[in-house]
């Protein structure tokens, strides 16, 4: 006769009492007594009691059906670790009968004799309440939470929970320094109705906000943020819409907020199609000095030829309609550019500066992977250490739990703190083949096409310049970095930038750019992740 067998544990029943060592070795005992044959194990580890989410149980049924006639029982440590509804429960049994296989819990009486199905269906209908009972003191338990001014899950951007993973919440989120202060900012300057959401994006990157996933702002995650709640003090009860105050400290005000929710209705949320217009190269990065709306351009017809003027369409600007020649706007741009520019030698110093942070990056980063693969290794061996005594009973089941527990934790922290390696020969040959380029800014711009330029544009000044205030535009962080390095006059490079990781993007996105590179094909990063690949088995 010959058997499968299935264990399930979720994370919160391990730290309970119920391990997967102890099942296998409960089941496996049970099928030598019963001179039963095991052709396999299944191990479901930290999975719910849903059956859409058990891929494990979803393969044991695949496996019975190619192998039918050749499995003849399905062997569990309850009944609850192979289902905990009673709808599942039936519906899988009768499956696997199709294939000749019959579940048997090694450690409940359960059999085909009448008492032997009575004691099966109470028992699953207890796993069945048992689970319902949990869902509901959980559901209650948030609510709860809600109704008391407490956000029961991870805050969003800008905030920080104030109390670690293992504990429970019991105090408000509190604000997550110095990114409260720059999303404040970012509330303040999206209400005044100049900037799309997606300039926005692209100004709140400049100011060094990263998003935790992606590092980068996508439509969805701004206007997720720009509409949540929270960020006004406002707690969502998301079973029954109801709001509560939360005790949190509020980003901005109700009006501020509700002033944001009608510059986002009040937008034409369909995207037009972008022409590049070789007369105006400027037309979205100019800003108007009355409203700071983006000005557009026209042509205004003279007796021999046509005029190209740009000008501001914004609803309530006192300047609207006014028209600016765009040969002086042009005229202003290339003289800043002409002030931006670096000189070779000030880039020659900043590209020394830049590979010396890699390489002592590179090498901190480098001793301190070797030094967690020690400790993973370490990790690893006191895990079957562990699993050794617990099999010859040096240990009781709730110490194993408790060790395994802390062995885990360290090693998923380990996993975590992967770190990354910057590439210091590609960072070399990219310095080198936009130095010229960038030391020439006002010849680049004329030069490059017209997506390209706009590219290089947007890494100059991210979200554009007002007219007449060029000189005062907001640099991206490369050109940031090297005017703060010009202006202090210094012929050794002392001070490090504390953005540097995004000021080598940026050198990598604008060495894109002077190298024709598309953006959906562009080259990697210059880094790699190191990770461990030995994960320890639970």
């Amino acid at each position: 006769m010959n058997g499968l067998i299935y264990c399930r544990v979720s994370s919160k029943e391990q730290i309970e009492g119920t391990s997967l060592e102890s099942q296998e070795v409960a089941c496996r005992e049970y099928a030598r007594q019963h001179d039963i044959g095991v052709l396999k194990v299944f191990v479901e580890q930290g999975e719910s009691a849903k059956f859409a989410d058990r891929t494990q149980l979803l393969q044991v049924i695949e496996f019975c059906r190619k192998n039918k006639g050749n499995v003849q029982s399905l062997l569990v440590w309850k009944v609850d670790r192979f289902a905990r509804n009673v709808s599942d429960h039936y519906s899988v049994k009768a499956t696997l009968a199709k294939y000749g296989v019959h579940i048997i819990s090694v450690t409940e009486p359960i059999d085909t004799k009448p008492e032997g199905k009575l004691l099966e269906t109470i028992l699953a209908g207890f796993a069945q309440f048992d689970n319902d009972i949990r869902a509901m003191r959980t559901v209650q338990g948030m609510r709860r939470k809600i109704q008391e001014g407490i956000f029961p899950w991870g805050p969003p951007l800008g905030y920080k929970s104030s109390v670690s993973n293992r504990e429970k919440k019991i105090r408000p989120d509190i604000a997550d320094q110095p990114t409260f202060g720059l999303l404040r900012r970012a509330w303040e300057v999206f209400a005044t109705g100049a900037y799309t959401q997606a300039e926005m994006g692209i100004k709140m990157t400049s100011w060094g906000i990263k998003t935790a996933k992606r590092g980068t702002f996508s439509p969805q995650s701004l206007y997720q943020m720009f509409t949540n709640p929270y960020y006004a003090g406002v707690l969502i009860d998301p079973w029954d819409g109801k709001e509560y105050a939360g005790k949190h400290l509020a980003m901005v005000s109700r009006d501020e907020f509700a002033t944001v929710q009608r510059v986002i209705a009040g937008r034409n949320r369909s995207i037009p199609h972008q022409k590049y217009r070789p007369d105006f190269p400027l037309r979205g990065l100019v800003r108007c000095d009355g409203c700071s709306h983006p000005l557009t351009g026209a042509f205004s017809r003279g007796r021999n030829r046509r005029y190209a003027y740009y000008l501001c369409h914004g609803a309530v600007c006192e300047k609207r309609g006014k028209s600016y020649r765009a040969e002086d706007i042009h005229n202003e741009f290339e003289a800043f550019l002409d002030h931006v520019a670096p000189k070779a030698e000030l880039l020659t110093k900043f590209g020394e500066h830049i590979l010396l942070q890699i390489k002592n990056r590179n090498e901190a980063r480098a001793a301190k992977t070797a030094q967690r693969r020690d400790r993973a290794a370490h990790l690893d061996r006191e895990l079957h250490e562990l699993v050794r005594m617990r099999t010859k009973e040096l240990i009781t089941d709730e110490e194993f739990l408790r060790q395994k527990s802390i062995i885990i934790s360290q090693r998923t922290g380990l996993e975590s703190e992967a770190s990354d390696i910057l590439d210091i020969g590609k960072a070399t040959k990219q310095l080198r083949e936009i130095t010229a380029p960038i030391t020439h800014l006002r010849h680049t711009w004329k030069t490059l096409s017209p997506p390209f330029r706009r590219r290089f544009e947007r890494l100059l000044v991210p979200v554009g310049f007002v007219i007449g205030q060029s000189r005062t535009a907001e640099l991206g962080l490369l050109f940031r970095a090297l005017g703060e390095l010009k202006q202090s006059n210094s012929s050794d490079v002392h001070h490090g930038f504390p953005q540097s990781n995004q000021i080598t993007e940026e050198i990598q996105d604008l060495w894109n750019v002077f190298a024709g590179i598309e953006e959906e094909t562009r080259t990697p990063k210059w880094r790699f992740r190191c990770s461990h690949r030995n994960r320890p088995r639970s």
